[in-house]
């Protein structure tokens, strides 16, 4: 008989040497959780949890709730339960050896539940030789779990205003601060989640499940982590596609074309801001085009560059902030073409467009935008005419000034990529605005951006 593989966890083989089911489990765990939730409530967890929990899938440790009764059960910290066991497993359970070794957990959870269900009910990771319960018995479990799934109005009110603080807080806080709170908001909706909530509820986790993902990946992506970033730009879309919130799903197309445009995939960004734009929610319609243009730009594509522009300009958002992306406001039609018309050599254009950008962001706190104005800057004044290396430098130092202290390393990356291209031409390294700029750049900069996207 073939032997199943290893289990994946501890908490599996836990479950092995007891002779458990996953069914088993769940039943244990729900009588440990009695009362053991927020405000001595029961806390109950579903199959599918249980089934996350023993594949040793998890981005995150689940809910604080959840770790104390595993704690309680076993003995053990919630970490070593949920982490590998002591014997290296030779194969996962879809029985491929190898497939997901370097897919980021989000990606895996693209594999149904029912699937996943099936594999376990089957035996692949745990043998039992228990009864199985019967039917009447099931029933009773599965109706008991949806009683206590559903969360209290107050804990998903309180998510949803969350999600209300970052749309108006995020472009002013310091990207470091918002690492915390974001993780801890997104595991307490996907914990909800988890559970059989169902009906309009559901509806609403899932949303803002999808929302504090979303803010996760733009987080990882402003912070220079493209790995993470994907991971949860995916989940982000994900959950928009549950709900079909178009929203959602247009902010998750804005932040991937950024990964891929800044990676020097200029086709693959601009391919993901067109395919996005029909249907789109009218909030992320400039934004797209933004991403669009400044893509098409990079690609030699000037005539495409300007028509995105020009379907920019006629879909400025003048509403209030929404969750997602910076508006495409006046402000950011101004950026954007100061990028654009940058990319193709229009450097006097180009600066026309920064300079009202920045007069329009005075005073607003939004340091990623007027770094990026003032690197869009820099641009415009290598590419007149006639070049002013020492514009070019001052406005650099300018961008560093406002990412100061705000855990934005891409303006450090991208600023040390301009002044290596000022210092390449012997007179120009000579200046005083070019000597100056060198002190307040890091001795080692990391990985340089594509020359290209500079």
């Amino acid at each position: 008989m073939t032997q199943p593989p290893a289990p994946r966890t501890r908490l599996a083989q836990l479950l092995r040497e007891r002779h458990w089911t996953v069914d088993d489990f769940v039943r244990e765990f729900n009588r440990a959780g009695r009362r053991a939730g927020p405000d001595r409530r029961d806390h109950a967890i579903s199959h599918r949890q249980a089934t996350r929990w023993l594949s040793g899938r998890l981005p995150s440790l689940p809910h604080p709730a959840s770790c104390r009764v595993l704690e309680a059960m076993f003995g053990l910290d919630a970490a070593s339960l949920l982490g590998s066991p002591t014997a290296t497993p030779d194969r996962d359970l879809s029985g491929n050896p190898g497939d997901d070794e370097n897919v980021p957990p989000a990606l895996l959870e693209e594999v149904s539940p029912t699937r996943r269900r099936d594999v376990l009910s089957a035996g692949v990771l745990l043998t039992s030789t228990a009864a199985v319960a019967s039917p009447t018995e099931q029933a009773a479990r599965i109706s008991r779990a949806i009683a206590a799934a559903t969360p209290d109005p107050l804990t998903l009110v309180q998510l949803q205003h969350g999600i209300h603080e970052l749309t108006t807080r995020y472009a002013l806080t310091p990207h470091a601060d918002l690492v915390a709170p974001i993780e801890r908001a997104w595991t307490d909706a996907e914990a909800l989640l988890d559970t059989r909530v169902t009906g309009p509820t559901r509806t609403d986790l899932e949303l803002v499940a999808g929302q504090y993902a979303y803010y996760r990946g733009q987080l990882a992506f402003d912070m220079g982590d493209n790995k993470t970033a994907l991971t949860f730009l995916v989940l982000a879309a994900q959950h928009a596609h549950a709900v079909g919130d178009t929203l959602l799903a247009g902010s998750v197309a804005v932040m991937r074309s950024a990964v891929a445009f800044f990676a020097g995939d200029f086709a693959a960004a601009a391919a993901l801001a067109r395919r996005s734009l029909p249907g789109a929610h009218p909030y992320v319609v400039p934004t797209l085009a933004s991403s669009l243009a400044r893509a098409l730009a990079q690609t030699g594509n000037a005539e495409g560059a300007l028509k995105a522009l020009r379907t920019m300009h006629d879909n400025i958002w003048t509403g209030p902030l929404l969750p997602g992306p910076e508006p495409g406001d006046e402000e950011t039609y101004e950026a954007f073409s100061a990028v654009t018309l940058g990319y193709v050599g229009r450097g006097e254009d180009a600066e026309h467009h920064g300079l009202r950008s920045l007069a329009l962001l005075a005073g607003t706190g939004r340091f990623v935008q007027q770094a990026g104005t003032q690197l869009a800057l820099a641009r415009a004044f290598l590419r007149r005419q006639t070049p002013d290396p020492e514009q070019t430098a001052t406005a650099v130092r300018d961008a560093l000034r406002a990412a100061a202290g705000n855990n934005h390393p891409r303006t450090v990356d991208r600023a040390s990529a301009i002044y290596r291209q000022l210092t390449a031409n012997p007179d120009w390294s000579r200046l005083p605005a070019i000597c100056d700029l060198a002190a307040q750049l890091p001795a080692s900069p990391r990985a340089l951006p594509p020359a290209s996207v500079l």
